[in-house]
């Protein structure tokens, strides 16, 4: 039996193979959803518009009936392509090229202004010229995602990338650590946190990409669905789609929340 060391003043939390749920955690999002269903519910029997208000209930009927047709089915599938197919390669291109642009200062002077002036530049804008390019299929849909996902990643790594603690890199230098090391093995951990951060940003602009690409360029998927009943003030309907992303993104982005949380443990190393 071998007993592990651990240097005086560090916390060596508990270790357990199992996921817990914290109860207080819980009782507070359990207790806001519920007091949402009921404002939601409140709001829509009193709210006296022309038009029939989804509530709670309505929501959940015509989500099961969706669900029983299977096109809800298969819009969550189409969107989950689009999603895929633009998120992934541009949170890989991003951390890529934050990682150089942070890293080697030349760079960041030529290219930051150029992506700094992209990030701001209003997205809606471009679709027509994205259109025109990449046509109105599954490649054009995922180009858009991916425009407004790379952006945001690429932005948060140079940052994340850029603020390393100097004393890491003096040490390195020191012991005359490659540049190759030097990025690789302390500038990005120590920026780690911060590029999970700028990956669940991306998250939420990837959703809203989706729904735009679906807009404008196809009608299929969950931005069409969204469109179609819309169009014929089927509100509980149209926001079944709605729903659905969003507890999408909320998923992913506490997955994210969870390893970003690890991960920052790097960034406070010198504390100890």
């Amino acid at each position: 039996m071998t007993t592990t060391l651990s240097p005086p003043g560090t916390a060596v939390p508990p270790r357990s193979g199992r996921w817990r749920l914290d109860p207080t955690r819980v009782a507070i999002v359990g207790g806001t959803f519920i007091i949402f269903l009921l404002f939601w519910q409140y709001y829509a029997t009193h709210s006296g518009t022309v038009f029939e208000m989804p509530t709670p209930r309505s929501t959940a009927e015509a989500a099961a009936e969706m669900w029983q047709s299977g096109e809800l089915r298969t819009a969550t599938i189409e969107s989950s392509q689009v999603f895929l197919l633009g998120t992934i390669p541009a949170i890989i291109l991003g951390i890529l090229m934050g990682v150089l642009i942070g890293g080697v200062r030349e760079l960041d002077v030529a290219f930051s202004p150029y992506i700094f002036a992209f990030y701001t530049t209003p997205f809606v804008a471009l679709i027509p010229i994205y259109l025109l390019i990449f046509g109105l299929d599954l490649v054009g849909k995922a180009a858009i995602v991916f425009s407004l996902v790379w952006v945001a990643v690429v932005i948060q790594t140079t940052a994340g990338v850029r603020d390393v603690d100097p004393r890491f890199l003096e040490v390195a230098r020191s012991f005359r650590a490659s540049w190759w090391r030097q990025m690789f093995e302390i500038r990005l951990p120590a920026a780690s946190s911060l590029i999970v951060a700028g990956m669940r940003l991306a998250i939420g602009r990837a959703l809203v990409g989706v729904v735009v690409a679906e807009f404008d360029t196809a009608f299929s998927g969950l931005g069409a669905l969204i469109f179609r009943y819309a169009q014929r003030f089927e509100l509980s309907y149209a926001l079944v789609p709605a729903v659905v992303l969003g507890a999408f993104g909320v998923l992913l982005s506490s997955g994210l929340r969870q390893a970003e949380r690890r991960l920052e443990r790097w960034r406070h190393l010198d504390q100890n």
